[in-house]
C-alpha cells in the first residue's frame, strides 16, 4: 500500500511562484511511492481548510511548499499531530529550512529519500510560535519597511539593510533570563531558535535546535569598523566572539520593550509589544532534515 502524503503549498511564495501543474508533476516524478494530496493556501480559513485535509486523509508525511510564514502555519494547524514535516523551499529567503540544512529544492527529495527525522524546539512568545528567529530593532524595521514596499525578494532585502543597518538607534532593554535581570542596550535584540537568516548570515552558529534552550542576542555595534566586523562575523560564524554582541542561553526569557521597538516572528510582524515572555518547548515539532543538518549538529555536539 502507498503511504500517503500531504503537501501544503502557498501558491504565492517567492519571487517566482510556481504554478500546481507543475507542482503535481514535480509530485508524481519525486514522490512514487506516496499518495499526495495538494492543498492551496488561499490567506482565508486555511488553519480549519489545513486541519480538515489531515483528519481527511491521515499522512505519514506533511510537505510544507513555501517560506517560513507557511511553514509557521502548518505548524500551528498540525501541533498537535505529531506528524513529521519537511519543507519545500519556495520562499524568498526559507531562513527556517537552511536552518533544517535545506537550501535547495532538491534537498527537500534527497532528505524524504533518506528520510532522517529530527525533534525541533520551537519558542511560544507571548500567544505566537516561533519556529525559526524572532527580534527587535533592526531586522523588524528591514521587514516593516520591506511589506510596504513594491520590492520583493533576496535582492531587494539586501538593498533595504544597507540604509537600515547604519539608521537604527540603539534602544533599552530590560530582561529576565532564566529568572535572573539584565539591562542591555541594543540595535537588534534577537530570541533564536534557529542559526541563520534566509540570507546565509549566522546569527546564532552554535545555538541547537533541539537542546531545550534557545539564545538571546543583543548587537549594539557602534562604529562603521564594528559594523563590518559584526557582518564579517555573522558569515565566519564566530559573532559571539565579537565585542560588539552579548549572548544569553536560557529556557525562558522576559523581555520589556521600554521604546516599543518593532518585533518580528519569523518574519511577520506582531507590531510593538511593551513586553514579551518567552520559553522554550523542547521537542515540540518532527522534521525531516538534510544529511547536512546531521553533520552539523554531530560537530557541534
Amino acid at each position: 500500500m502507498r503511504k500517503v502524503c500531504l503537501f501544503i503549498f502557498n501558491p504565492v511564495s517567492g519571487d517566482t511562484p510556481i504554478e500546481k501543474e507543475e507542482l503535481e508533476e514535480m509530485v508524481r516524478v519525486k514522490l512514487p511511492d506516496f499518495e499526495t494530496f495538494i492543498v492551496e493556501t488561499s490567506g482565508s480559513d486555511d488553519i480549519d481548510r489545513i486541519q480538515s485535509a489531515y483528519k481527511k486523509t491521515r499522512p505519514e508525511l506533511v510537505l510544507i511548499g513555501g517560506g517560513d510564514g507557511t511553514v509557521k502555519l502548518v505548524a500551528k494547524a498540525l501541533r498537535d499531530t505529531k506528524a513529521p514535516f519537511c519543507v519545500i523551499p519556495f520562499g524568498s529567503a526559507n531562513g527556517l529550512a537552511k536552518c533544517l540544512g535545506i537550501h535547495t529544492i532538491e534537498d527537500s527529495w534527497e532528505a524524504i529519500r533518506c528520510y532522517t527525522i529530527h525533534p525541533i524546539d520551537a519558542i511560544q512568545i507571548n500567544d505566537e510560535l516561533c519556529l525559526h528567529l524572532a527580534d527587535f530593532g533592526f531586522n523588524a524595521n528591514l521587514v516593516k519597511n520591506f511589506e510596504s514596499n513594491d520590492g520583493r525578494g533576496m535582492i531587494a532585502y539586501i538593498k533595504g539593510s544597507v540604509s537600515e543597518i547604519f539608521t537604527t538607534e540603539p534602544k533599552p532593554y530590560k530582561l529576565k533570563v532564566d529568572g535572573e535581570e539584565k539591562q542591555v542596550m541594543a540595535k537588534m535584540l534577537v530570541l533564536a531558535n534557529g542559526d541563520q537568516y534566509g540570507t546565509g548570515a549566522l546569527i546564532n552558529y552554535k545555538g541547537k535546535m533541539n537542546d531545550g534552550k534557545f539564545e538571546v542576542i543583543a548587537l549594539n555595534p557602534q562604529s562603521t569598523k564594528d559594523y563590518i566586523r559584526m557582518i564579517m562575523a555573522m558569515f565566519r560564524g564566530d559573532l559571539e566572539e565579537q565585542n560588539s554582541s552579548i549572548f544569553y542561553r536560557c529556557e525562558s526569557c522576559e523581555i520589556e520593550n521600554e521604546k516599543e521597538v518593532d518585533f518580528q516572528i519569523d518574519g511577520e510582524l506582531m507590531g510593538k509589544p511593551q513586553s514579551i515572555n518567552a520559553r522554550i518547548e523542547k521537542h515540540a515539532f518532527q522534521f525531516v532534515t538534510s544529511k547536512r543538518f546531521s553533520r552539523y549538529k554531530k560537530n557541534l555536539s
